[in-house]
């Protein structure tokens, strides 16, 4: 497998149990996604370094994009969280 899809698997399991950590304990929407997007991010961010050995030249873009993919899973489970509460 490509490293490449290995650390999107990885970065998309990661927002995966954040997101629904976060809306488990945390029951405000918007506060919950923005929390497990830093969360997501942050993890991510250490399992990547630990993976290198060293941080990551572009982190701070890295970190930023894992943080806007990190929010963009947390909404969507968000949403079907809310969707199977209120059914």
């Amino acid at each position: 497998m490509n490293d490449g899809i290995f650390g999107i698997a990885a970065l998309a399991t990661i927002a995966t149990i954040c997101s629904f950590v976060s809306h488990l304990f945390i029951k405000k929407f918007v506060i919950a996604v923005f929390v497990s997007g830093i969360l997501s991010a942050s993890v991510f961010q250490l399992a990547a370094y630990l993976n290198l050995g060293q941080l990551d030249p572009f982190y701070l873009f890295a970190a930023f994009a894992s943080f806007l993919i990190g929010c963009a899973i947390s909404t969507i489970i968000g949403c079907l969280i809310l969707k199977r509460a209120n059914s």
